[in-house]
């Protein structure tokens, strides 16, 4: 089912509605953070480290909503130049239509609610091969330096041992 105008003037509308709105929060957070400490965290002598480690705390979390807005902002961005191109409502993944429903409450989704989960497994899958594969190296590495005498340590140590 093809969107009607109505329709795309409507997510239109609102995408821009999010853009701005994302604009704005970014603007003040940045506005925010130049008044406070100017990136160095306080570490003077009457600070307790609990103190230091809410600040820290705070800050980390600032930086990942700062990260996932950019992420969002970007996305809204990618979604009106596809409107201007006209692919907007099409899976970049399987050319089908998606569904108004899914654009009403996602504006900016470029995959159907099925491309969309298949694409984060993929994801998932991905990262748990990345990470299986640098547990197996490190497996191999452990492994090889146990079983050999001639590794680097343990020749050093040995010359150390003969010249005594």
């Amino acid at each position: 089912m093809t969107l009607t105008e109505i329709e795309m003037k409507q997510l239109k509308n609102r995408l821009i509605e999010m853009k701005h709105e994302l604009t704005y929060r970014r603007e003040e957070i940045s506005l925010s953070s130049m008044d406070e400490a100017t990136g160095e965290l306080n570490t003077g002598i009457d600070n307790h480290m609990a103190d230091s480690s809410t600040e820290l705390y705070e800050r980390q979390k600032e930086q990942t909503l700062e990260a996932a807005d950019e992420e969002r902002l970007n996305e809204i961005k990618e979604a009106l130049e596809r409107m201007v191109e006209g692919t907007y409502g099409v899976c970049v993944d399987t050319g089908e239509k998606i569904p108004f429903e899914r654009l009403e409450a996602l504006p900016y989704a470029k995959r159907t609610a099925k491309a969309q989960e298949e694409y984060e497994q993929a994801q998932m899958d991905g990262l748990t091969n990345e990470q299986t594969y640098a547990e197996n190296m490190q497996k191999l590495l452990d492994n090889d330096t146990i079983q050999r005498k001639n590794t680097l340590t343990t020749s050093s140590l040995e010359r150390e041992q003969d010249a005594f």
